[in-house]
């Protein structure tokens, strides 16, 4: 059986792919072997290219109808290089990466010999070991190194403590002048399949959230943990066109402009007892809701629920299934904070809402919470808002999405003008 090494880059389309399905890798993997060849080793790789995949097939046919099926998927870059695993003294171990095993990092180092490495390893074939005795004395451990026809005239993969050490490494057999490195870090497949997989924040709501003892807690509670702030720091608090909301109880979708993570407690400050008893706050998942967070507590006192930034239409299923309830929702349609007076263009998630439930939009336009709790800063500075409720808006009628999205931005914009109350 021969060696290949398949250096590989995925498209557009196969990232998506993968993101979807990490298994799919594997599943690639069973396919190639179905045609005749058999994975020995696999990496995936910072860098040019996105994995170095070994493989053994029994001739030069067999891995070319291999890179032509796959690379005429159009999920893949491939660059197949004939490669001869390199003899070496002794085999380096395979450590372990990961939680309970060695905290070393995997390195792919192509390297290309110089006129001076070529003489050097003709009239010394051994000067391979000789390296490789370096290395070890430097701090790494060569596991794999092969031999390859093309660009490159070896591929290594080596374990080094850190990037200093890989550095270091590096700089010293570079300054040899016998061999060019290029040097990117790697991690095992199987790894990188299990970092895939792992959601760094929550995706999925506390359905308990919208529970009679959860609404009673928060009634309890919110006025201490979050309303007492609005009190305390917003002074004086200035709010126009109560009248646009008086009696009002929803459901409805409530925008505001977003300029401080203090907006949130300002408006549900100024909304109604009854309409704020029952309005869910939509929050960015990878802001509120971390992997190493209490993400409990902002769904208990805030009512928030997560919502992932371009989760297309799944991330509005949860705020579609509360709007049909008969709650509310404030959401932010800038989807981020930005500086006052400048009304950003507007996502079209909120128009889509809107429109699918039939509820009217009640925009909102604060100003001076950029001051009181800037963007990167913790704690509260006191000083004057002024908060302007405009009438609620009706998408009925409305032919498309960016239309309705073009009237919600022009509600905003008339807010933030001082006008749009009447």
């Amino acid at each position: 059986m021969a060696t290949y090494l398949l250096l590989s880059r995925l498209t557009d389309e196969g990232r998506k792919t993968l993101k979807e399905r990490p298994e799919r890798l594997l599943e690639v993997n069973r396919e190639l072997e179905a045609m005749g060849g058999r994975v020995t080793d696999q990496f995936a790789v910072f860098g040019p290219h996105d994995f170095i995949t070994v493989v053994e097939a029994p001739d030069n046919e067999t891995i070319t109808r291999i890179s032509v099926e796959l690379s005429s998927r159009g999920t893949l870059k491939l660059t197949t290089l004939p490669a001869l695993p390199v003899a070496r003294r002794r085999e380096g171990l395979r450590l372990p990466i990961g939680r309970g095993g060695s905290k070393e990092a995997t390195f792919a180092v192509f390297a290309k010999l110089t006129p001076q490495g070529r003489r050097g390893l003709q009239e010394n074939p051994n000067r391979l070991n000789e390296i490789d005795d370096q290395v070890e004395r430097l701090g790494a451990t060569v596991l794999r190194q092969y031999r390859v026809l093309g660009e490159y005239d070896f591929v290594t993969i080596a374990q080094a403590l850190d990037n200093v050490t890989a550095a270091r490494i590096a700089m010293e057999i570079s300054g040899l002048g016998t061999v060019r490195l290029t040097t990117y870090p790697a991690i095992r497949i199987e790894r990188f399949i299990e970092l895939l997989k792992l959601q760094p924040y929550r995706t999925e709501p506390h359905r308990w959230q919208t529970s009679l003892w959860a609404r009673e807690v928060r009634r309890v509670a919110r006025p201490y943990v979050m309303l007492r702030h609005v009190r305390t720091f917003c002074q004086p608090l200035t709010i126009e066109g109560t009248e646009q909301i008086s009696g009002f109880r929803g459901p409805a979708l409530i925008i505001a402009n977003h300029s401080s993570h203090f907006d949130t407690p300002a408006v549900l400050n100024v909304l109604p007892g009854p309409l704020r008893e029952r309005t869910a706050i939509a929050a960015a998942a990878d802001r509120f809701y971390r992997a190493n967070m209490r993400t409990w507590w902002f769904s208990l006192f805030w009512n928030t629920f997560p919502i992932q930034r371009g989760g297309g239409k799944a991330a509005l299923d949860y705020p579609m299934d509360l709007l049909q309830r008969g709650w509310s929702i404030l959401i932010f349609p800038e989807g981020g904070r930005f500086k006052p007076g400048q009304v950003k263009r507007f996502h079209h998630g909120p128009t889509i809402m809107a429109m699918m439930a039939k509820v009217p939009v009640l925009p909102v336009y604060m100003e001076g919470l950029d001051k009181i709790m800037p963007k990167g800063q913790r704690s509260p500075t006191p000083g004057p808002v002024r908060v302007r409720i405009g009438r609620p808006v009706t998408l009925e009628g409305i032919a498309s999405v960016p239309e309705g999205t073009a009237r919600l931005e022009e509600a905003m914009r008339e807010l933030a003008n001082g006008n749009g109350r009447m």
